[in-house]
């Protein structure tokens, strides 16, 4: 509860804080050029402080995991439907760094959703994707191919897209997952 709180009074002191300049921006004479630009960066900004702070509590994100990012920990919730509960299942992974693009629009950069967006070449993320039984059972059939292999790593590879997709939308994607044996991968 206390970083809702935190949350909710650095929202307010914001609000007070761009209100007050605002006012006395909009009611003084002149610098009509100032002003276009203060008020839509105020604005701006406010969506900016919006979408950045529940990002960087640690909650997982519903993104695409990024291809050949090491599986660290699953944790899967099924559907109840009797808690109207769609189920969830949650990945927790290590990004390859050359899978995390530096070079980004300037529109990309702009967006008020990822400004401050978490971008950790070295800490783990966690991504939560929608309940699915196919996957499921992919990932039931991942873990228990990796529990007879000693030192074997479960990576994310992208699958085909779905039928009737365009083929460039990601969300449509499927996620498959890889077997990774040290012995094979590493040569003597």
């Amino acid at each position: 509860m206390d970083v809702w709180s935190g949350y909710i009074g650095l929202s307010i002191a914001f609000v007070i804080i761009s209100a007050i300049v605002l006012w006395f921006s909009i009611r003084t004479p002149g610098q009509i050029i100032i002003k276009a630009i203060l008020i839509p960066a105020t604005v701006w900004y406010g969506l900016v402080l919006y979408y950045t702070v529940p990002n960087l509590m640690g909650w997982p994100i519903s993104q695409t995991i990024p291809e050949n990012s090491q599986v660290l920990a699953i944790r899967i919730k099924e559907p109840n439907p009797k808690r109207n509960d769609l189920g969830a299942i949650y990945f927790w992974v290590n990004i390859k760094p050359s899978s995390i693009s530096s070079e980004q629009t300037l529109g990309a950069r702009l967006n008020p959703k990822s400004v401050f967006s978490y971008n950790s070449k070295t800490r783990p993320r966690a991504y939560q994707l929608p309940y699915s039984r196919k996957m499921h059972k992919a990932i039931v059939e991942a873990q228990r191919k990796a529990q007879g292999v000693p030192g074997a790593q479960i990576r994310t590879k992208k699958g085909e897209p779905k039928i009737g997709n365009t083929g460039n939308d990601e969300s449509k994607t499927t996620l498959e997952l890889e077997i990774i044996n040290p012995v094979t991968l590493f040569p003597k």
